[in-house]
């Protein structure tokens, strides 16, 4: 009886744990995992890949191909190299956002390609929106992968974020 009972117990638990996400193919041989399928957009020419993984939190990646910009990877690693490219770029990233501010910044590596990281306050006071942006910027050739995970203020939801960044598989 014991055993039954505490089987019963450990069940719902089970259940939970199993929980797969969904690993999305955002890119010949690029794919990023969900905690639930997300929804395909576009922005600005853009394919863009939503997902809220609970009411606190959202996951979102985006896919750059800078050869429609006129950019082939040769061209965007001598950008790269530029002196200002990195403070042009993390300028573009907080235009996005009027009001917001870099709270840390980062600069690494991703499957060995070059990654510009940024925690982002979008300077709303409030708990009920989306106000703490962590960015994740790959570069992988002529191409940029941008992977935004959003949290309301006071609420961190690290370890689904955690897991959210880790998920990026680059062939």
């Amino acid at each position: 009886m014991k055993k039954q009972f505490l089987f019963l117990l450990i069940l719902p638990l089970m259940a939970f744990a199993s929980i797969d996400w969904v690993r999305v193919s955002i890119d010949k041989g690029v794919s990023i995992d969900f905690p639930v399928k997300p929804k395909e957009s576009e922005m600005s020419g853009n394919p863009v890949w939503t997902a809220d993984a609970n009411s606190d939190s959202r996951c979102m990646a985006m896919m750059i191909d800078f050869k429609n910009l006129g950019l082939d990877s040769a061209q965007l690693a001598t950008e790269m190299q530029e002196p200002g490219f990195y403070d042009d770029f993390k300028k573009g990233v907080l235009g996005q956002i009027e009001g917001s501010s870099i709270i840390s910044e980062k600069i690494t590596a991703t499957s060995g390609y070059r990654t510009f990281e940024y925690v982002i306050d979008g300077g709303k006071k409030d708990t009920s929106s989306w106000n703490i942006m962590y960015n994740k910027n790959i570069f992988v050739g002529a191409k940029l992968y941008t992977m935004n995970f959003f949290e309301k203020n006071g609420k961190p939801q690290d370890k689904v974020r955690d897991q959210y960044f880790r998920s990026i598989r680059i062939k």
